[in-house]
Parts: C-alpha cells; structure tokens; sequence
C-alpha cells in the first residue's frame, strides 16, 4: 500500500473518530435533566414573555444569498490567482469579470428583497 493510501485512510479515521468521540464525550458530562415543566418553560428574567417574537430571517435573508456569491468568488480567486502566477498566466480580466459578477448578484439579491418588503 502508497504511503498516500495510509494518510487518507488516517485522515479519514481521524475525522470520523474526533467528532463522534466529542458527542460521547458530552453526553457522559453533561448532567442529567429531567423532564420538568416548570424548569424548561421559557422566561425572561423570570418573568413570562409578552407580544410576539421578531423574524430575524425576514430582516436579515437577503445577506444570505450575497455572502454566498462573494464566497464562491474569494474561493475561485483564492485557488486561481497563485496557479495563474505559477503558469504566468494574465488573469486580470477574469477576476475583475468574478468580481462584477458577484457585484451583479448582490444588486439581484437587494431588488428581489426590497421588491418583497
């Protein structure tokens, strides 16, 4: 067997025993709750809540899809811009093209969620 066949064998042992190991680590530590109404009824400072809750995902949904496209955007430049240095490649026009691409998609995103308001 490749040397490279026992580190990802390793690595995925390791990334599959770590969590789990974790899990069961906090399951035998945390203490034993049981199942009173009166201790798991939500309050606010000891007194019991009034009106209605606010919907954080209505104020705040339409930085989700913006976040995403610069994600993606920082992550193929992240990946491209040291391989295109190595290969003396001129990448210039298509990271600016990504960087307008992702600006197009946060000016999409901000219309479709005030159009929704």
């Amino acid at each position: 067997m490749s040397l490279t066949y026992i580190a990802i064998a390793v690595f995925i042992a390791l990334s599959l025993f770590m969590p789990l190991s974790m899990i069961l680590t906090s399951r035998m530590i945390r203490p034993f709750i049981r199942s009173n109404p009166v201790e798991s009824a939500p309050y606010e400072s000891a007194e019991e809540s009034r009106g209605s809750r606010i919907s954080i995902m209505n104020e705040y949904i339409h930085y989700f899809p913006m976040f995403i496209a610069f994600e993606v955007v920082v992550a193929i430049m992240a990946i491209w811009a040291p391989i295109g240095r190595q290969l003396s490649l001129r990448l210039d026009v298509f990271m600016l093209g990504l960087v307008l691409a992702a600006f197009a998609m946060e000016l999409l995103t901000v219309m479709v969620a005030r159009s929704r308001d």
